[in-house]
């Protein structure tokens, strides 16, 4: 994917096109036109890059950027009222650790073989994961009993 394309798109694509974004991201708009082009010596910056995707909503440029380094974009979960909430973090822990196993397997296939070190490795990773799904199920069935009158509470 080509990131060039996807902030020119991004650009072309915003309300306006890029002479309404630039000065929003701080750029003059026949610099920004040159560094979407890349014409001559210009270049777009990764804060600029930034402020493109934040203000547009769009995700092209952070998805061709994941794809060409061989990584993918998973959004992270709200936490209401930006505080901290041991479900939300559960869950994330368990997508860090479905992530852990996916790059262990795939990096081991690469030869199209699995060797007893490799197999190993993908145990212990399958161990992690189990352990958090868990610990996740543990949280959300912690989170069930809370919502119930005391006189409906089990030991779930």
């Amino acid at each position: 994917m080509n990131l060039l394309d996807a902030s020119y798109n991004l650009a072309h694509d915003y309300p306006g096109g890029a002479a309404s974004l630039a000065p929003r991201v701080g750029k003059n708009a026949t610099t920004l036109s040159h560094e979407l082009k890349g014409t001559g010596d210009a270049k777009l910056g990764l804060l600029t890059a930034e402020k493109m995707t934040v203000l547009s909503g769009d995700l092209r440029v952070l998805h061709a950027f994941a794809h060409n380094c061989g990584q993918m974009v998973l959004p992270l979960p709200a936490v209401p009222d930006g505080g901290s909430d041991d479900c939300m973090r559960r869950l994330g822990a368990t997508a860090e650790e479905f992530g852990k196993l996916c790059a262990e397997v795939a990096g081991d296939l690469v030869d199209g073989q699995i060797s007893d070190n490799e197999l190993a490795r993908i145990d212990r990773e399958c161990g992690a994961l189990i352990a958090s799904l868990h610990a996740m199920r543990q949280s959300l069935a912690q989170r069930n009993q809370d919502g119930k009158p005391a006189c409906e509470r089990s030991g779930a």
